[in-house]
């Protein structure tokens, strides 16, 4: 089922999370190489906020302890075993640019 974010496209700058609320649930949104991603908003190890997060190269970084999340995919890099996967949602834009969430 596709959500909206109450977001567009145009609002988002390349390679800066932020968060989008959807029915209590908050996700990290990123805009990378010119697509649009969604993650889960909050880290497998401890909750942190990845929508607080950095972007380096292609990996979501969480800000609290550092662990890396490939956007595109969500999966965990390798090198901070201490996190877990994390969910990658697709996000498509409509007619007037807003962007929708499928979860």
């Amino acid at each position: 089922m596709a959500e909206r974010l109450g977001v567009k496209k145009s609002d988002l700058r390349e390679n800066e999370p932020i968060k989008a609320n959807v029915a209590g649930k908050d996700y990290a949104i990123v805009l990378h190489n010119g697509s649009v991603h969604a993650l889960d908003g909050l880290c497998t190890h401890e909750q942190g906020p990845l929508f607080e997060g950095s972007v380096d190269n292609n990996e979501l970084i969480c800000p609290w302890h550092s662990g890396a999340f490939d956007i595109e995919t969500g999966k965990a890099d390798e090198n901070t075993p201490w996190v877990t996967d994390t969910r990658h949602y697709a996000v498509e834009e409509d007619e007037s640019g807003e962007l929708l969430i499928q979860i």
